[in-house]
C-alpha cells in the first residue's frame, strides 16, 4: 500500500498552473492582436490564482493512502501526464508550440486547459471529500476558460 502526501498531489497542479500561466504570458508577447494580448493576460491571472488556492490546500492537507497504486507509480503517472499533456515545457516558448499565428496559439490553448480539467477531476477522487467543492470551483473556472477561448475563436473566425 503506496502512501502520498496531498502536497504532492498540489506541487503537480501548481506546476500546471505555473506553466499555463508562462503560455498565456509569453503567447501574448508575441501574438500582436491586442484583444488576444488581453485575453491571455487575463488567463494568466487566472491561473496565478488557481496556483495560490493549490498552495494552500497544499499546506492545510495531510497523508491519504492509496491502495491500489504505488506512490512511486502514481506519481510518475502525474508527471508523465502533466508533462505531455497540460502546458509542458513548450509553455515557457512559443516558437515550440509553432505558434504562427492567432488561431494556433487559441487551439493551443483550448486543448491545454482541457488538459487541466481532466487532471482535476482526477485526482478530485483522491482528495478528501471536505475539499471537492474548492476543486470544483477550479474546474469551472478552467471551464470558463475554454469556453472564453471557443467564443474567442468563433469571433475571429466568421
Amino acid at each position: 500500500m503506496g502512501i502520498f502526501t496531498m502536497r504532492d498531489i498540489f506541487d503537480v497542479a501548481v506546476k500546471i498552473e505555473e506553466k499555463g500561466e508562462a503560455f498565456y504570458r509569453q503567447t501574448a508577447s508575441v501574438i500582436s492582436d491586442t484583444t488576444v494580448q488581453q485575453l491571455f493576460h487575463r488567463l494568466a491571472d487566472e491561473e496565478v490564482g488557481h496556483k495560490q488556492v493549490f498552495l494552500k490546500l497544499s499546506a492545510q492537507i495531510g497523508t491519504v493512502k492509496l491502495t491500489p497504486v504505488a506512490r512511486e507509480d502514481f506519481l510518475a503517472y502525474l508527471e508523465a501526464y502533466t508533462q505531455n499533456l497540460i502546458f509542458d515545457d513548450t509553455g515557457s516558448d512559443p516558437e515550440l508550440v509553432k505558434v504562427k499565428d492567432l488561431l494556433t496559439a487559441v487551439n493551443f490553448a483550448i486543448s491545454k486547459e482541457q488538459g487541466s480539467i481532466y487532471y482535476y477531476k482526477e485526482i478530485k477522487e483522491l482528495v478528501p471529500i471536505s475539499e471537492h467543492a474548492l476543486l470544483d470551483n477550479i474546474i469551472e473556472e478552467e471551464r470558463r476558460h475554454v469556453l472564453k477561448l471557443i467564443e474567442f475563436k468563433l469571433a475571429r473566425v466568421k
